[in-house]
């Protein structure tokens, strides 16, 4: 198993060598590729530089500017399905608001399922530094989300994810049109609804310590919008995986709790 993560930065220069240092910490030789939107606090430069250091194991894809996280994430994608054989790719965050502890949890959980998600309410809620505010924000905006959605799934907003290279295959990204962070949800649709098997493993989410939150009124917009778009679409059967395709039935939702493959949040290191 050959596995890469892929990681959205802009202004991430306070955190990237520290993010750097915790997933190449992490057992199973897992790669990195940083995906810079020309970030002005000199992120891309600081990219390059860990590049140098580590070569082989650290890759930067630069891009012109910023056009939001669908956009990058997809730019990202495409770049290892193009360039690289790597057969496991995770998306986290730069800001270590997801522990790169959890990593070798997801790749075990990955060997059984196309995509791994992981969950901030699979166990309660498992988030760290947020107030009562923002947390039942976060948590009516899920359930929200998966109610007018129809998915199963108990975190589908989070950003912490395992995808077997032949499912970001099967998916056209070509087709993918969120490009804030309803971009997660859309995703986590497209897999569901073409037959391939998704499950998930607690997480414990951390505020970020450093830099700023990308969130703005104009995403959380769109993501009120995108997501009642999202029932409507329909996938053709020849968008549809092998196995989906040879059934007349809707994909069904199997038992997705696998926590019995993630560490003990309580041992997850923080690298701070």
């Amino acid at each position: 198993m050959k596995a890469i993560v892929v990681v959205p930065t802009y202004n991430e220069r306070e955190n990237l060598a520290n993010f750097v240092a915790s997933v190449r910490a992490q057992p199973g030789n897992i790669d990195i590729l940083v995906v810079d939107d020309n970030s002005p606090d000199g992120t891309g430069d600081l990219a390059d530089e860990l590049a140098a250091r580590f070569p082989g194991s650290v890759s930067v894809l630069h891009r012109k500017r910023k056009e939001g996280l669908g956009p990058a994430y997809l730019a990202g994608f495409q770049h290892v399905l193009t360039h690289m054989d790597h057969d496991r790719i995770i998306q986290m965050d730069a800001d270590l608001s997801h522990d790169p502890a959890y990593l070798p949890a997801f790749l075990k959980a990955s060997e059984t399922h196309d995509l791994v998600l992981g969950s901030r309410y699979l166990k309660g809620i498992s988030v760290v530094n947020w107030d009562f505010k923002r947390l039942l924000l976060s948590k009516t905006a899920s359930q929200y989300v998966r109610i007018a959605t129809g998915l199963p799934f108990t975190d589908l907003t989070g950003g912490f994810k395992c995808w077997r290279r032949q499912t970001l295959e099967g998916i056209d990204l070509r087709k993918v049109s969120a490009r804030g962070y309803i971009f997660q949800t859309e995703m986590t649709y497209r897999a569901h609804r073409m037959g391939f098997l998704v499950g998930e493993i607690p997480i414990i989410f951390y505020e970020r310590n450093l830099g700023r939150s990308k969130i703005s009124g104009p995403i959380i917009v769109e993501a009120l919008f995108r997501v009642g778009l999202l029932r409507f679409k329909r996938l053709g059967r020849n968008e549809m995986s092998p196995t989906a395709a040879s059934s007349t039935s809707p994909p069904k939702s199997l038992p997705c709790d696998l926590s019995a493959t993630a560490q003990d949040p309580a041992r997850a290191t923080r690298y701070r």
